[in-house]
């Protein structure tokens, strides 16, 4: 991707520009048509003298001569890229066309000719031995295949990419927007070069196929910096990789901008503002907890107060906070870095996830004596949090003394903006309590959208995720329901009749508004 692509015409998530209305403005800085759906042709032809790795790199497309002046229709998302354009004017012996077209629109037209490509990869044959596969890691072949397949990941904003073996192949899907998508197959002898090239990198015992391992890798990926977890697995047909994809430098969102509704927003800041107590952030594995806890811990970060961390692993990093990494191998787990952090005489205290008796007792333990400590669950809903704490042991009455505030969190795909349909539906799939809380009366219709799928959001009908919330503050009314023995159900029944706006309830408002499916809801909100 070239420097000035980079700068202006990235693939933005949640939050960021909307990729159509940022290619209209550059189309009317230029002074440029724009592509519409009936431009693009039903066949895109390259000539042998272009490479895919060189329009990708550009994002560029040509689309075949202008019948009326002869010169090359060329899609590009930066026309301002002079040195690209003159070296495709001169590959192709003619003058260009240019029109403007979005990121997503390019890349999905520029997959879909890499798909029909002929594999760059030697076909090798299977290997005798270890040392073939090791030395096939450091090929050419092998490294352009694995950079291109990475560089796709970013760009479709992928956050893992899983390597599978199978017994002729390799697997290769990433996963974009919680759901995971099939990339490509390679050869196994192929698959095997990608998955020892990656233990390279992550610094892994490349001999040692027996034994799960993880590591760490850190790239430049179209001009960003990528930090990933790399986890192998041994399979039954060879050995697999997991990645995780983290922004090395990723903003960190300020809290009016993680989507809470105005009075979960006061509950969040006005648990903050106290000097002590336990802040609990719950859901299910990629349901962006450590986000909210980064724009949480960023909000109390100021020179009047000492703010530590421990994580597995730093996803965020936030100058002024002095951040731990845990490193099991050397005894450095959450329990250890917590009773090192007591004498270091902190204000705040961030635990990355409370997993294990131990760690939920020093955690409580901390926030009753004067710290205020924000750390993570993996329960269901902020109600299940609290009863969790107390299957770890912790006792009902210190969790009542320091429990300040429980927020449970999904995040849901975003309807794609340029394919959404409307539609008129006579009930809604919720409850009547349910509809009330949202806003939306039980005994009428209501206009909703579904997912259609279009060349900008890769077919699916979703572009981008954005958070669901629930806030349980805990009172005196909560308070006395928890010390009276309470279960799951009990406190969120308690923590509704107070105020709190459930998961279910949320996202039937984001499915009112248009910004997501009553399918989406339903998938990631589980309704206990």
């Amino acid at each position: 991707m070239t420097a000035s692509a980079n700068s202006s015409l990235a693939v933005l998530g949640p939050g960021g520009d909307d990729p159509v209305q940022l290619a209209q403005k550059v189309a009317l800085i230029a002074g440029l048509p724009m592509m519409t759906d009936a431009d693009w042709p039903d066949r895109i032809t390259l000539p042998s003298t272009l490479s895919l790795r060189f329009l990708r790199a550009a994002l560029m497309l040509p689309l075949g001569p202008d019948p009326a002046t002869g010169a090359e229709l060329v899609a590009v998302a930066d026309p301002q890229d002079g040195t690209a354009m003159a070296a495709l004017a001169a590959a192709l012996g003619r003058p260009l066309a240019l029109r403007v077209a979005s990121v997503p629109a390019l890349l999905s037209r520029l997959d879909r000719l890499a798909e029909n490509a002929p594999v760059t990869v030697q076909q090798q044959a299977e290997p005798a031995a270890s040392d073939t596969t090791d030395d096939s890691a450091l090929d050419a072949p092998t490294v352009t295949l694995l950079d291109r397949l990475l560089a796709r990941a970013v760009e479709a904003r992928a956050t893992d990419m899983h390597f599978e073996p199978a017994s002729q192949q390799m697997v290769i899907r990433q996963r974009v927007d919680g759901l995971l998508r099939l990339v490509t197959t390679v050869p196994a002898p192929t698959g095997r070069a990608l998955v020892a090239r990656l233990k390279i990198l992550a610094g892994l015992n490349i001999a040692e196929r027996r034994l799960a391992q993880d590591g760490h890798i850190r790239a430049t990926i179209g001009g960003s910096r990528i930090d990933m977890r790399c986890a192998t697995l041994p399979m039954v047909d060879g050995e697999g990789v997991a990645l995780r994809l983290l922004a090395g430098q990723a903003r960190i969102p300020p809290i009016d901008r993680l989507g809470l509704l105005p009075d979960a927003e006061a509950a969040l800041r006005h648990a903050l503002a106290q000097s002590h107590g336990l802040i609990l952030v719950t859901g299910p594995t990629g349901s962006g907890k450590t986000t909210t806890l980064a724009a949480a811990t960023a909000a109390l970060n100021d020179p009047s107060r000492k703010i530590i961390s421990i994580e597995d692993p730093v996803e965020y990093h936030i100058p002024g906070i002095s951040q731990v990494q845990v490193n099991t191998a050397i005894g450095l787990d959450f329990v250890a870095g917590l009773r090192a952090f007591m004498r270091a005489d902190p204000d705040v205290l961030l635990v990355g996830e409370v997993r294990d008796r131990e760690t939920a007792a020093i955690t409580v333990q901390a926030a009753l004596t004067g710290h205020l400590v924000l750390t993570t669950l993996h329960t269901n809903s902020a109600a299940g949090a609290v009863v969790r704490l107390t299957e770890m042991g912790v006792e009902r009455y210190l969790l009542a003394a320091t429990l300040r505030l429980s927020i449970g969190q999904r995040l849901l795909r975003q309807l794609c903006r340029h394919c959404r349909k409307p539609e008129q539906v006579a009930t809604l799939p919720f409850t009547p309590a349910i509809q009330v809380m949202a806003g939306h009366d039980p005994q009428r219709g209501a206009a909703i959208w579904r997912a259609e799928g279009c060349d900008q959001c890769g077919g699916t009908g979703y572009f981008g995720r954005t958070a669901i919330f629930e806030m349980l503050p805990v009172g005196e009314t909560l308070r006395a329901t928890l010390l009276g023995g309470a279960g799951t159900a009990a406190l969120h029944e308690a923590g509704v009749e107070a105020g709190m706006v459930p998961l279910l309830a949320e996202g039937l408002r984001h499915v009112l508004s248009g910004h997501t499916s009553v399918a989406e809801v339903l998938r990631v909100v589980q309704d206990e």
